[in-house]
C-alpha cells in the first residue's frame, strides 16, 4: 500500500525436490525480495522469495520507514530550493542532512555520491541499449573502474537499474 500495486512473478522449479516456496492465500501480507523490471514502461518485480508477514509489527515498520523516508527527501528538496543549489550531492545545502543514518556516506537518495554518480548518468542515457561500462569509465574518469563496477553492482542488486544487450551495457529502472 505505499506504491501502486504492480504484478509480481516468481519462477518456481518444480523439479526441485524440498524448495522453500510457499503458497500464500490471497489477501495474505507478505515481503518481497527480488529485482525491479521496466518494459513498455510498465514496471514489474520478480521475486526470488516470498514470506508472509509473521506479526503485523513487520507491516507498521515498513509504512514508518516510508514515512521517514519520505520526510527526508522532502527536507533535502526544501534545502535544496532554498539555496537555489542545483541538484548535486555535493551541494554545501545538503550538510545538515548528511548526519542521517550513514554518517555523511548516505546522501539524499540513500546511496553513497559514487552510486548516486553512477546511477544519475544511467538514468539520463535515452539509448535502448543504455550505458556501457566504458562509457560510465570515460564520464567519471575520477572514478576507478572497480569502483563504477561495484556500483553498477549494487545498484542492479537494488532494482535501481538493469543490464541489457549484454553485462556491460545498464538502464535505469526508472528510465520513460
Amino acid at each position: 500500500m505505499t506504491a501502486a500495486p504492480m504484478d509480481v512473478r516468481q519462477w518456481v522449479d518444480t523439479d526441485e525436490a524440498g524448495g522453500e516456496n510457499v503458497v500464500v492465500p490471497p489477501g495474505t501480507y507478505v515481503k518481497v525480495a527480488g529485482h525491479l523490471r521496466s518494459f513498455q514502461n510498465k514496471k514489474s518485480l520478480v521475486a526470488f522469495k516470498i514470506m508472509p508477514l509473521e506479526n503485523m509489527n513487520e507491516f507498521t515498520t515498513h509504512i514508518l520507514e516510508t514515512v521517514n523516508a519520505h520526510m527526508i527527501l522532502r527536507k533535502i528538496s526544501s534545502l535544496q530550493s532554498a539555496s537555489r543549489a542545483p541538484q548535486s550531492f555535493h551541494s554545501t545545502g545538503l550538510g545538515d542532512v548528511r548526519g542521517y543514518g550513514g554518517g555523511g556516506s548516505l546522501p539524499m537518495n540513500g546511496l553513497t555520491a559514487h552510486q548516486s554518480q553512477v546511477l544519475n548518468l544511467i538514468k539520463n542515457c535515452h539509448m535502448p541499449e543504455g550505458v556501457s561500462l566504458q562509457e560510465l569509465r570515460s564520464q567519471l574518469p575520477s572514478m576507478s573502474m572497480p569502483t563504477i563496477k561495484q556500483a553498477v553492482e549494487f545498484l542492479s542488486s537494488e532494482g535501481h537499474i538493469y543490464s541489457t544487450v549484454d553485462d556491460d551495457h545498464y538502464k535505469s529502472t526508472d528510465a520513460e
